[in-house]
């Protein structure tokens, strides 16, 4: 077995993912997995299009030498061989990320499995489902098109800054229509919003420290002063104290809390809430 010089000398992990195809199934899996983890002492390097063994050996050479992980999603059996005889012969640790999960799914359906890689992105109906939800996000963004909130899935609400629109992006991407709709003490809330099915609202709140440091970087970006009333700590307290009030007087709204959360979180707490309820009517 032939062991490559290592020459990394830093405390540091290192974690090499390996894709045949753009990365983004196993970055997605990879982006889960570690966030089980403190991520300080972890140094994630990628390898997509990966095409020919030729490559492969180069990876693991490298991998090799800085005493890496490798994480693979090669779904093409001779290049999925290849990098696994490279990692064994240099002594390496090679998981192979969704092979397992093809194998047991292939004897559980006794069917072989196609072994096209990118096939999780052939034009579908919910290829076509999340195109059309992309879209009506992008529509219906910071309170565009009220009159359109009835065709919604989820709407999301809540004050300026509090990841309304990231947080309707990443649904959308699941297949939700979402609109989003920005509140504030000054500004009037359009009508419509009271004239739906109250089960899909979801008020967004967010701690003071959070959304003030979210404001001022929104102001850094426009060039503008970090102590601008946008900012200013009481005048967000205040806003945050009004939105809480204002969520509370509507009863049937769900109310989540975003401070220091991820957005693949908050989603996923959303999802399952909505799909409570509806259960539940």
């Amino acid at each position: 077995m032939k062991k490559a010089k290592r020459r990394s000398t830093s405390k540091r992990k290192i974690i090499y993912l390996v894709g045949e195809g753009t990365g983004e199934t196993i970055s997605k899996i990879a982006r889960a997995a570690l966030a089980q983890f403190y991520r300080e002492n972890v140094l994630v390097k990628t390898f997509f299009l990966v095409k020919d063994e030729q490559y492969i050996s180069r990876i693991i050479k490298h991998a090799a030498e800085d005493d890496a992980l490798v994480a693979f999603s090669v779904v093409q059996p001779n290049l999925r061989d290849y990098l696994i005889r490279e990692a064994n012969r240099y002594g390496i640790k090679a998981i192979d990320v969704i092979g397992n999960f093809i194998i047991q799914l292939s004897i559980f359906l006794k069917e072989k499995p196609l072994e096209i890689p990118g096939r999780q992105y052939i034009l579908d109906e919910d290829y076509f489902r999340r195109i059309e939800a992309i879209n009506f996000a992008v529509k219906h963004d910071d309170g565009k098109l009220p009159q359109g909130l009835k065709d919604a899935d989820l709407i999301l609400i809540g004050l300026s800054r509090t990841g309304k629109t990231p947080l309707s992006t990443y649904l959308a991407n699941q297949g939700w229509k979402v609109a989003n709709v920005p509140v504030h003490p000054d500004m009037d809330t359009p009508s419509e919003l009271f004239q739906l099915d109250q089960r899909k609202i979801f008020g967004l709140i967010i701690n003071i420290e959070s959304l003030v440091k979210l404001r001022e970087a929104r102001l850094e970006q426009l060039g503008l002063g970090s102590n601008a009333k946008y900012a200013d700590p009481v005048q967000v307290a205040d806003e945050i104290e009004w939105s809480k009030e204002f969520f509370k007087n509507n009863r049937r709204w769900r109310v989540v809390d975003v401070s220091n959360k991820a957005i693949e979180e908050v989603a996923a707490g959303i999802v399952s809430a909505y799909q409570k309820k509806r259960k539940s009517a």
